[in-house]
């Protein structure tokens, strides 16, 4: 009876609910910047090396934590922000093109290094989130999606690691510089009844819509819609309690630390030091970017800084909240960036994919 319990899927969850919620406060009293996503997320990941029999975390609760986390997004979005990103688009295309380049630039070096086909080094190296990148390679013959997952894995470790660190030392702003967050009731929502079925309502349907036309992140997208509507059109959307955020911050750094892939030593070894070096690089050229261009853009650094770093529209997002900069800024350019890798550089790598299997075929013929 015993060993069944500790082997059943529930067990499995409340065991790494445990560790999470301890890493998270563990990390929350020693000041760690992120604490309820950085603790979780490092804890899980390396607690899962000699843990895994006993652990276990579902992609739902991933999923809740993205529609919490899409809901203050969306409560960010005015008509002010909106005529903010039309005057950005040029900016988050510039910046989008430039980053990709470079992308593409130290990915071809680390694919001719490690010898690896152009489709692998290339979706390993862009910064279009870690699902994405590695859904893509499992639709492509010549990709190694293990490779594509170690490459984008280690990259969101080095971005979420370094990132926040910059962005709040290396770029603080003056005090006084940022107008200061508006006050958040702890866990009890302050939101008419009605209005809350309507936003609920509102938000399973962009969610529907969102997976149906296979928009990536559907379950950020669609309650982040969903929000900005209620902010631009209706009664305004809810301000989420700060007990709720730090609830979607453990899920999702959970989620993370679950998910990557550190358990494969020969493959780490293999490739550490060219990744490592390329998304140094990467990371060390946004800052640049963000420090040459803010001035001209009027922006804040840290701000732009955050809206081109090299890690997901999630993890972007929930450092900016806590540096309280222009939320809809930071996660405009994140999903321009997204769709821009998603729907014009997918079909252009497929196709370039699908030429060298030919090529290589023709070769054996």
């Amino acid at each position: 009876m015993r060993t069944y319990f500790i082997e059943s899927k529930s067990f499995k969850v409340i065991f790494t609910s445990i560790l999470a919620f301890l890493a998270g406060y563990t990390f929350d009293r020693l000041g760690v910047y992120l604490p309820w996503m950085l603790g979780p997320l490092f804890v899980v990941m390396i607690a899962k090396v000699k843990l895994r029999k006993y652990m276990f975390w579902a992609k739902p609760f991933r999923s809740i934590g993205l529609v919490i986390l899409g809901l203050q997004l969306g409560s960010a979005f005015t008509k002010q922000s909106l005529n903010e990103m039309v005057e950005y688009l040029p900016v988050m295309l510039f910046t989008t093109i430039a980053i990709i380049f470079f992308s593409m630039v130290t990915g071809w070096f680390v694919g001719k290094r490690m010898n690896l086909s152009p489709s692998t080094s290339m979706l390993g190296s862009f910064p279009g989130g870690l699902s994405q990148m590695v859904v893509l390679s499992e639709d492509m013959k010549n990709s190694d999606e293990t490779v594509v997952g170690f490459m984008q894995t280690l990259r969101i470790i080095l971005v979420i690691s370094i990132v926040p660190w910059l962005v709040t030392h290396a770029m603080s702003v003056e005090s006084g510089a940022v107008a200061p967050m508006a006050e958040r009731p702890f866990f009890l929502f302050d939101y008419d009844g009605k209005m809350a079925i309507m936003m609920l309502v509102t938000l399973l349907s962009f969610i529907f819509i969102t997976k149906r036309v296979n928009f990536p992140l559907p379950f950020l997208l669609g309650p982040l819609m969903a929000a900005a509507i209620f902010n631009l059109v209706g009664p305004g959307a809810p301000q989420i309690p700060d007990f709720w955020l730090s609830m979607s911050q453990l899920l999702i750094g959970t989620h993370l630390g679950y998910t990557l892939k550190v358990d494969n030593p020969r493959l780490f070894r293999k490739m550490f030091g060219a990744v490592f070096l390329s998304n140094i690089l990467l990371i060390g050229f946004c800052y640049f970017l963000s420090i040459q261009l803010a001035p001209l853009l009027s922006l804040q650094a840290n701000e732009l800084f955050l809206s081109m770093a090299p890690g997901g529209v999630a993890e972007m997002a929930v450092t900016a909240m806590s540096v309280h900069v222009d939320l809809s800024v930071v996660t405009s350019f994140h999903l321009f960036r997204i769709l821009f890798i998603l729907f014009l550089l997918s079909p252009v790598i497929k196709w370039l994919d699908g030429r060298n299997e030919r090529k290589q075929e023709q070769g054996q013929s």
